[in-house]
């Protein structure tokens, strides 16, 4: 397995905040990330999947920002098993190779399993890091209301479920709405993923959801793309209009 990298744009100025470390696998009948987890649940490995994670995720990125590939002030998304959290002396190492990562490290919990109230805890105390959570594919999954309250994110990520066609569906945008009302008076940023259209980015952006990600913009690699041209067209027209 490996762990590539996907930008993910300030809707207000077009530049990258930050990059979301994503599993890929070149194994024919474990090609899906999907189908590991299932395994590795199967089999009881979520803890090892969530180690090799998060190491293999900070190493790569470590030296993509050494080797000048990355802005050294860009944060790392990194998946987290919601049920799932390291011993101690995995954090602790984390903490001693990649100081200054972790304080740039956002959690990211995922919909694989229903939280784990004690694992929650545990990752908001691991030595060194930032403190920051991201509540993955929210609106889909277990990841809803009582997930909100239960993680107090710094980030809520919009299920693509949600993104797909909200230029289109009048009740997409209401909900949109509604929780970017609910969020920015909590100081929570919104992150609209999947995006794979002009028209859908253009409705996030007057929605008032700060941060995109998604195939229109660019897509994961080793090596992180730049922003399309036609992303980073939509995303100055964007910048022009909250000017």
């Amino acid at each position: 397995m490996c762990y590539v990298f996907q930008p993910i744009f300030s809707a207000r100025t077009g530049k990258v905040m930050a990059y979301e470390a994503l599993m890929r696998s070149d194994m024919e009948a474990l090609r899906s990330p999907a189908t590991i987890m299932k395994l590795a649940r199967e089999q009881g490995a979520l803890c090892e999947i969530e180690r090799l994670t998060f190491f293999k995720s900070l190493e790569n990125f470590d030296h993509l920002r050494s080797e000048g590939l990355v802005r050294r002030d860009t944060m790392l998304f990194i998946n987290s098993i919601a049920s799932v959290c390291l011993p101690r002396e995995d954090s602790e190492y984390m903490e001693s190779r990649w100081h200054e990562l972790c304080r740039q490290m956002v959690i990211e919990i995922t919909e694989e399993e229903e939280i784990n109230h004690e694992a929650l805890e545990a990752k908001r105390h691991v030595p060194g890091f930032s403190g920051m959570f991201a509540l993955d594919d929210y609106g889909s999954g277990y990841n809803g209301e009582a997930m909100l309250l239960a993680v107090q994110p710094d980030y809520v990520k919009i299920d693509v479920a949600i993104v797909r066609g909200v230029d289109q569906d009048d009740d997409k945008r209401q909900l949109v709405e509604n929780l970017v009302s609910y969020a920015h008076v909590r100081g929570i940023a919104l992150v609209g993923e999947g995006v794979e259209t002009r028209a859908e980015l253009e409705a996030l952006g007057a929605l008032g959801v700060d941060y995109v990600q998604g195939y229109f913009l660019a897509r994961p690699a080793l090596l992180p793309p730049p922003v399309t041209p036609e992303g980073a067209e939509c995303l100055r027209a964007l910048r022009g209009e909250m000017d």
